[in-house]
């Protein structure tokens, strides 16, 4: 079984080539107001807020707790971007 370290390093840090950040050294987290916002305006407003949150909630997208609060990985917020994109279920 995974620890969350490990978890993290695979969601949040995978293999850098071809990243959008290669050669920045880190992987931003997002707070979830703005993972939406970015999420919402490069899918054209076809993902709803409460949709969005709904998936945070469900497990769908993939998280980190930090205390009380929750971030959104850089990383993952690009892939759903890309299979909200192309029709891909989550």
């Amino acid at each position: 079984m995974n620890s969350s370290l490990e978890l993290f390093n695979e969601k949040a840090a995978p293999d850098h080539r071809g990243s959008a950040t290669e050669g920045h050294g880190h992987r931003p987290l997002l707070s979830p107001p703005n993972a939406w916002r970015i999420l919402h305006r490069r899918t054209g407003g076809h993902v709803s807020r409460s949709t969005f949150y709904r998936w945070l909630e469900s497990g769908k997208v993939y998280s980190l707790r930090m205390g009380t609060r929750i971030y959104i990985p850089w990383q993952v917020l690009q892939e759903i971007i890309q299979k909200c994109l192309h029709g891909e279920p989550l």
